[in-house]
Parts: C-alpha cells; sequence; structure tokens
C-alpha cells in the first residue's frame, strides 16, 4: 500500500478546537486522482486523508484490509468510501477500532447488484476497462449520452495502474458479498446514492440501506462518479454528518 498521505490543510467545524479527521477510500483505480476537487472543498473543515492502494500489486479485499487497518488512526475519524472500496470499508466498520465514529458509502454496495455465476468471473474480469470508448464510458461515468463528458485517456486516473491489478479488483468486486458483515455495523452510516447511476443503478442503495436500517440514505442527482461530479453537494453532506458524529 502507499499508504496515507499528508491531510489537506483544514480548518475546524464550529465549535470544535480542531478539524474532524476523513479518511477517503477511492474507487477501482485505487488512486482517487479525480477526488482532487472533492477534497479541495472539503478541506476548510476538515482533515482529509486520501488512502492510495498499489498500482502494480494485486490485492484482495482481505489484503486491502489488513492493509489498510495498519494505518487507521487512534484519534476519532469518519470513513468514506467510493464505489469499489465500499465493501472494505464495511469490513472495516463491521469489527470497527475504538477510533472510527462512521461510515459513508458513496455510489457503493455490499453485494454488487448484477452478480455473475462463478463460471463468467473470469471472462467478465478481462474486460478492457482501461481502453473502453469514450462513447461508452460517458454514460457509465458521467450519466450523459456526450462523449465529450468522459475524461480523456491522459486524464483518467487508471493510466497509472496496471491492467492486471484492475482485472483482479474486477473480479473481487463481482464475487464479494459483505451484507452479512454489514447487519453487524453499529456506527452511524451513510449512504449517498446517485440517481442517474448506469453503472450499479439505485437498487444497490437501496440494498444497503435494507440491510442497515439505521443508515440515513441520501439519494443526489447525478452519475456513478457522484463525487467528482456533485463535489459541492457531497461535501456538504459529509460535513453535515461528521459534525453529528465526532
Amino acid at each position: 500500500m502507499n499508504g496515507i498521505s499528508t491531510p489537506y490543510a483544514a480548518a475546524p467545524l464550529p465549535g470544535r478546537c480542531a478539524p474532524p479527521r476523513l479518511l477517503l477510500l477511492p474507487g477501482l483505480d485505487g488512486i482517487g486522482k479525480r477526488l482532487a476537487r472533492l477534497t479541495s472543498v472539503l478541506s476548510p473543515a476538515a482533515a482529509v486523508e486520501l488512502v492510495r492502494y498499489p498500482a502494480q500489486e494485486p490485492l484482495g479485499y482481505e489484503q486491502l484490509e489488513a492493509q489498510l487497518r495498519a494505518r487507521l488512526p487512534p484519534t476519532p475519524f469518519v470513513l468514506l468510501a467510493e464505489s469499489f472500496s465500499g465493501p472494505l470499508a464495511i469490513r472495516v466498520a463491521a469489527a470497527p477500532p475504538p477510533s472510527l465514529r462512521g461510515l459513508i458509502l458513496a455510489s457503493s454496495f455490499a453485494r454488487f447488484p448484477l452478480p455473475c455465476p462463478r463460471w463468467a468471473i473470469p471472462l467478465a474480469a478481462r474486460l478492457p476497462v482501461k481502453s473502453l470508448p469514450r462513447w461508452l464510458r460517458a454514460p457509465l461515468l458521467s450519466g450523459s449520452l456526450d462523449p465529450r463528458t468522459a475524461p480523456r485517456t491522459e486524464e483518467r486516473s487508471m493510466a497509472a495502474v496496471s491492467a492486471a491489478v484492475i482485472r483482479h479488483r474486477i473480479a473481487e468486486l463481482l464475487r464479494v458479498d459483505e451484507r452479512g458483515r454489514l447487519r453487524t455495523v453499529q456506527v452511524p452510516v451513510l449512504i449517498l446514492s446517485a440517481r442517474a447511476d448506469r453503472v450499479l443503478s439505485r437498487r444497490a442503495a437501496r440494498a444497503l440501506k435494507a440491510h442497515c436500517p439505521h443508515a440515513e440514505l441520501l439519494e443526489l442527482e447525478g452519475p456513478h462518479a457522484l463525487l467528482q461530479h456533485r463535489p459541492e453537494r457531497c461535501a456538504e453532506a459529509v460535513l453535515q454528518f461528521m459534525e453529528r458524529w465526532i
């Protein structure tokens, strides 16, 4: 694991002597390059630390969990997990360290809503995700039929991640099922769901809510890449959640 980055400069929320701490777990790319706008919006009020996964080493959820747990802070913090990282965050929250105060799942899942039969997982995991044409990436990630809304190849955060790592992560998310662990989560939970999510659909968020009844569910206008396309609104929801629970 490349470790946790230096926290962004932050000012405390009203009435607090120190800013609340937010650990941000990225999506499938594992780098979070396109989350810069969100961290910029959050940074005046929260100490944001972006967790990055190895770009050249194929690791499953169990291995990523072990590396993440070794780096969790002893001071109070909230976990914010995007997409692929949701099951990883659920694993941590199901057996939480004393310092974990809350869990936020953004455009994520406990079990992928379109499970593949086991025999099809190796085939599905070989999809050329890194080289998908812009006309296909646009509706999936940007919620638009206009290919210009999809990031260009040189702007994509997956560019620095090996194809073997991406394929391994796809196979992992297709077979993962953390619904049992989700039922045991006791910390406060916020679910951020995108109304125009063409990757997961809104069923994934409703399934999260069904297996974690005490969770708050907030549906926002936007595509699967909600944190990238609605950073201001997402930051507002995140900060309100953190203010209540840290």
